[in-house]
């Protein structure tokens, strides 16, 4: 052909209307452009390296509500606390900054206090009655959705990142193995900020302090802290449980990680969008529960392995933790007015 009847394909796109256009371009096109119609901004703090510890469920999440919503959703995760902790994140789901997080239900005390209920001690009696609570239609029903909705979140129903049941840790340098209430005398206990978890260790021989998370390795290792109550995952990944010398397992409450979105976005999604983030919610939590716990049961053997001596109370020290901390006591009366005694009891008679 003469080159001077050659028209490059850019010279011919342009002098085509844009209807023309867009038939003409490949598939791929109409599938990206799809994607960015809704994008889900997401932080959490765990990450890769320590997914084979802290299962979150999050990688079939975002492979599923893509799926579900045919390419109109596009879920951008950032993790390893790349957006910030789990006390800013909140904050930035609230300001529209991201979309959607993921945090301990401790943590998201402060901006849903209803939640301080779920951090009542032995409250559940085994891990599958606070799962089986959890995701009851009834649990989804109730207050622990409802009043995040008032606040700006959405809390994903069936999306839940269970650790387990919190382990009682103790340093090398108490040397001490710790089987009933009474061996805490004098132990320098790390606490959150939440004030159940306070209170459960006042009705100890205990010295609560309050150590932030990132301080807690170097405290457990100088001597400003004894020991700590937190998830099997979460001390394993952060490597904390280097420090430790013995760990009873007094299974006081959950060390449970909640996914939260903001609700005026949320909101916004056409209801097929919504339904697909529903379902892959669904999907992320089936996968969690089945990995954490064989997670759990490795990370356990792990423990022994190193050196960690790992005491299980017996049933009779059992009844002693709850009679001396437990949530029937008169002293969590003022707590469950003040969180909602209509939830408490909703709780109380669903956890058997």
């Amino acid at each position: 052909m003469p080159i001077h009847k050659q028209v490059s394909r850019r010279a011919a796109l342009k002098a085509l209307p844009l209807s023309a256009i867009a038939l003409s371009m490949p598939a791929i096109w109409s599938s990206s452009r799809a994607a960015s119609d809704f994008k889900l901004t997401f932080g959490h703090t765990f990450g890769k390296a320590t997914e084979g510890v802290m299962i979150t469920g999050l990688d079939v999440f975002k492979a599923k509500a893509e799926e579900y919503s045919d390419g109109k959703l596009l879920v951008d995760i950032h993790e390893a606390g790349s957006l910030g902790g789990q006390t800013v994140l909140p904050q930035k789901v609230l300001t529209g900054a991201i979309q959607g997080c993921q945090l301990s239900t401790q943590n998201f005390t402060p901006f849903s206090d209803v939640y301080n209920l779920l951090d009542f001690p032995h409250m559940f009696p085994s891990n599958e009655s606070f799962e089986k609570v959890i995701n009851s239609k009834k649990f989804k029903d109730s207050g622990f959705f409802e009043q995040p909705r008032s606040k700006g979140f959405e809390v994903l129903p069936g999306m839940w990142a269970n650790a387990g049941f919190r382990v009682l840790g103790f340093s090398k340098k108490l040397g001490k193995k710790i089987r009933t209430p009474s061996d805490l005398d004098g132990v320098k206990i790390r606490v959150t900020g939440s004030k159940v978890e306070q209170q459960v260790f006042k009705l100890t021989p205990a010295n609560p302090v309050s150590i932030a998370w990132g301080e807690t390795y170097q405290a457990l290792q100088q001597g400003a802290a004894d020991a700590l109550n937190v998830g099997l995952g979460p001390l394993t990944a952060t490597k904390i449980y280097e420090t430790l010398g013995t760990a009873t397992m007094a299974q006081i409450n959950f060390n449970c990680h909640i996914t939260v979105l903001s609700y005026k976005w949320f909101s916004s999604l056409p209801s097929s969008v919504q339904d697909s983030i529903y379902k892959a919610a669904a999907d992320s939590f089936a996968v969690q529960q089945s990995g954490q716990a064989k997670a759990n049961a490795t990370m356990e053997k792990m423990w022994n392995d190193s050196g960690i001596d790992i005491y299980k109370p017996t049933e009779s020290e059992k009844k002693v933790w709850m009679d001396t901390v437990g949530h029937k006591l008169p002293v969590w009366d003022s707590f469950k007015e003040r969180y909602g005694s209509d939830l408490y009891e909703m709780l109380s008679g669903m956890a058997v």
